[in-house]
């Protein structure tokens, strides 16, 4: 009886084993080897169930996870991401729904259950998530976070930049923070362009260029020193940005629009070509080399943009704030 009891359990133990070093692939056969002696095992059909569900296989996960019963958070947490991964997301909301149930103020169900709620478009549910994230104090840097993207996808300007300032005065450094750092700085510079917060800003952006250049945020301290009347300065940075990211054709439209304003067609022709071969379908370039073509007398290569741009009408108005290289919706 002993050397059965042992012949049958170290399958089980290597299944355990492989599983706590990772090795999913191994555990998973050693799992349902076990299983097809002893289908009645819980543990082994947990372990397959692990497996399944972070080898994104959750629909093969369901019917071992229902053979173990009631299931811990981490295998309530387990099995809800891999609804995420495999793109089951009204499933994967039930199972966070359900983990919340449980412990309301579980962190990683919170942000998770955002991030898939954000996919949906569902703001209503996101900024209620963030305010529960808000409450909590290590949390809160995320909470500000996701309601400042949030609004900032909706085009809220002040509530955005609100947020993303509460993020700074409890966050300053950013770790906690849980967006790419780029994407931070990249949203709070265009909302505050937007509202016409030049001062701020520099005040913002400028330190961080110094150590994080990045051709987007040289452009918006740019344009923030061309709308405060410093055009020097605003060349400055917008050559800056051409030299970091030679494949932008933001840089290039910004230093065309300032040749355009300085009364210089020809310099400003020589930059609007360049944007629109870096960017042959982004309208703001395609506007404004219209417009240079005509200040230099070149009315037919004029007209024959302004035509193609009349296609594009319906889509796409002229931009009033700093071109840029489109940014993604924003997930955790």
């Amino acid at each position: 009886m002993t050397a059965y009891v042992v012949t049958r359990a170290e399958p089980l133990e290597n299944a355990e084993k492989a599983y706590e070093k990772g090795d999913l692939v191994s555990a998973l056969k050693l799992s349902l080897d076990y299983l097809g002696r002893r289908p009645w095992s819980r543990e082994a059909s947990l372990i397959a169930a692990r497996c399944l569900s972070r080898l994104d296989y959750p629909d093969q996960a369901e019917p071992y996870f229902h053979r173990v019963g009631t299931l811990s958070l981490e295998d309530l947490l387990i099995r809800a991401y891999g609804f995420v991964r495999g793109n089951h997301r009204e499933r994967a909301i039930a199972a966070y729904e359900e983990i919340l149930d449980r412990s309301p103020e579980n962190l990683t169900a919170l942000r998770l259950l955002a991030g898939v709620q954000m996919t949906q478009r569902n703001d209503p549910a996101v900024l209620k998530l963030a305010a529960r994230l808000i409450k909590i104090p290590e949390a809160a840097s995320i909470g500000y976070t996701l309601r400042g993207v949030t609004q900032h996808n909706a085009k809220i300007r002040e509530e955005s930049v609100a947020a993303f300032e509460h993020v700074l005065e409890i966050d300053p450094e950013l770790r906690a923070m849980p967006i790419p750092r780029k994407i931070f700085w990249s949203n709070l510079a265009e909302d505050l362009l937007t509202l016409g917060r030049t001062a701020d800003v520099k005040r913002y952006i400028a330190p961080v260029v110094k150590n994080e250049p990045d051709a987007y945020l040289l452009n918006s301290l740019g344009r923030a020193y061309y709308l405060e009347g410093n055009e020097a300065e605003a060349e400055r940075y917008f050559r800056e940005a051409a030299e970091l990211d030679p494949k932008d054709f933001a840089s290039h439209l910004n230093l065309g629009r300032l040749e355009l304003h300085r009364g210089h067609p020809d310099e400003a022709l020589t930059q609007l070509q360049q944007a629109v071969a870096l960017g042959p379908r982004q309208y703001d370039a395609l506007y404004a080399l219209a417009m240079a073509y005509r200040r230099v007398g070149r009315t037919t290569e004029a007209t024959e943009l302004e035509k193609t741009l009349e296609t594009y009408r319906e889509v796409k108005a002229p931009a009033p704030t700093v071109a840029k290289t489109p940014l993604p919706r924003h997930a955790l």
